[in-house]
This record gives C-alpha cells, sequence and structure tokens, in this order.
C-alpha cells in the first residue's frame, strides 16, 4: 500500500520507546534483537538484520539502494516494514512495477523543495543549485523539515540532510515517540572510520566479502585498513551543518519531553552540548 502523506505517521507511535540503527560497528553493543519498542533503519541494515530484529522503518535517501521499483524482492524479506524513500534524491521511479511487485506499505517523501519551489529557487542558503532538476518535476505537498516545523512550532527546520540519519530522527520525532535512542551513527571525520558495522577488522571485512561479494566499497575499505589512510570522509565537508541538524532536532526534543539519547562514545553526537550519551547495555532497562 502506498502512504498519501505524513499525517499517516503523526502520533503513530504515540510515547513509545525509538531505536535508531545506522551501519556503524558500534551497534555490535547494542542488544537489539529484545529492545521493546519500534526501530528505525536505513542502507542495508534492514536486509542485514532481517532475522535478528524487527525493522519498523526503513527509511532511504540515497539514489543507489534500496529502490523500490529495482530491489523490491530484498525489500519484501523485510516483511513487517514501512519503507520511506525520498523521492528527490532519485530518478524517477516505475511506479507501475512497484504497484506490481512492492508488498510492503511504502511512502515517498520530499525533503529539498521548501516552500514548494524548485531546486534553482530556494531561499534556504544551504541547498543552492542553479538550475531546476529532474525532481523538481515532483515536488511533493511539503517536505519532512516543514512538516516537522509546523507540528512543533518552532521558528526554522534543518537542512536537507547530508546523513539520512537526521531525517530517521525527525521521523521518530513525528512518530510521537517519547524515548529515542540512536545507535550506529558515528559520522566520521576520517574515511578509514568509516566502516560497516562487522566489518571493523580486516578479518570481519574479509567475512562479509564472502557473503556478500566484493565491491569498490569494500576494495577502498581493505586499503583504508592496511594503510591507515587519512582521507576525510565522505561527511567531512558536511559535518558542522549535519550537527546543527543533530542540534536543532536535540532542542525539540528538550522542548517537548523527548529524552534522546546517542548510543555510541565514539560518535561525534558528543560534540553536541545536551546531547547525552547512554550505555547501549541500558536501553532495555530504560
Amino acid at each position: 500500500m502506498k502512504i498519501k502523506n505524513f499525517d499517516y505517521f503523526y502520533n503513530k507511535d504515540k510515547g513509545k520507546k525509538c531505536l535508531i540503527l545506522g551501519g556503524a560497528p558500534s551497534i555490535d553493543n547494542i542488544d537489539y534483537k529484545n529492545f521493546d519498542g519500534i526501530i528505525i533503519s536505513m542502507g542495508d541494515v534492514p536486509i542485514r538484520l532481517q532475522d535478528e530484529s524487527n525493522i519498523n522503518y526503513w527509511i532511504n535517501a540515497n539514489s543507489e539502494f534500496p529502490l523500490p521499483d529495482i530491489d523490491y524482492e530484498a525489500i519484501n524479506k523485510v516483511k513487517n516494514a514501512t519503507l520511506l524513500i525520498a523521492h528527490s534524491v532519485v530518478r524517477k521511479l516505475d511506479y507501475s512495477v512497484i504497484r506490481k511487485k512492492l508488498k510492503i506499505n511504502w511512502f515517498e517523501f520530499d525533503q529539498r523543495h521548501f516552500e514548494g519551489r524548485s531546486c534553482n529557487d530556494q531561499f534556504d542558503y544551504r541547498f543552492d543549485l542553479k538550475e531546476s532538476q529532474e525532481c523538481c518535476s515532483h515536488i511533493g505537498d511539503t517536505t519532512i523539515q516543514e512538516f516537522l516545523q509546523n507540528k512543533y512550532k518552532t521558528t526554522s527546520h534543518y537542512s536537507t540532510a547530508s546523513t539520512v540519519a537526521i531525517h530517521a530522527l525527525a521521523l521518530a520525532i513525528i512518530l510521537g515517540c517519547k524515548i529515542i535512542y540512536i545507535g550506529g551513527v558515528e559520522i566520521p571525520i576520517y574515511d578509514k572510520d568509516y566502516v560497516h558495522y562487522k566489518t571493523n577488522s580486516v578479518k570481519g571485512l574479509l567475512k562479509e566479502i564472502r557473503k556478500y561479494g566484493l565491491t569498490k566499497g569494500r576494495i577502498k575499505q581493505i586499503i583504508n585498513f592496511l594503510f591507515k589512510f587519512k582521507k576525510k570522509s565522505f561527511f567531512y565537508p558536511d559535518i558542522p551543518i549535519i550537527l546543527q541538524d543533530f542540534e536543532y532536532l536535540n532542542s525539540i526534543c528538550r522542548n517537548n519531553n523527548i529524552s534522546l539519547y546517542n548510543l555510541s562514545k565514539n560518535s561525534n553526537l558528543k560534540k553536541i552540548s545536551n546531547f547525552k550519551t547512554l550505555d547501549p547495555n541500558k536501553i532495555n532497562s530504560e
């Protein structure tokens, strides 16, 4: 079933606990199998955890994976999840394929056309494109940022978001969750630290290669492990704005009696004032 608008999600899980799972190695320290709340995840983590946990929401904001008109077989394996995809960052979807093949609930959202404006007609200094893009032909009714801003009466909104974890946190707030934990979201400075969980050693990475195959990304990870290159991560140029976005969402939580915790001691989220860090062993005892 295709979900029509954000109203479907508003306070849908009011009062519940929420665990947001990114793909960094630190999620190995989290007992997500026994978590007694809802789980929001991203990337290929839901595929990897499909036999170990119940993913309730799978959110995507990239043009590679998962795409509902191509990766429907993989998506359908995460049976109890609702898929949210930022249609403003993917090429035009084949809706006829989605209608026939996709078996789970899904929703496409806008995360860049603020005030219904095209990409080349934005007032937001954080998002500046000189030409209209393909996504401008299907601008949504509102962006996830503006929906959140309207519901929580803030004077501003967060950026287009350089990591999908920001949208995941926004979703948790929209859902009405009262305790939110963020795990596996590191936002690393160096490329060598941008690794997937269970691949934080050469042995672990080789095991991943045997299971999922050799890709350019994994070749780069091997090189990083072996030579400890000091190349800056994909996130590095945007880290200041990423932290500003998390700080903005943290302020919404603080002002609305929502408890928000970072579960990774190595995450750059620790740089945000009043953003609490919690021992991951305590999430099932809170």
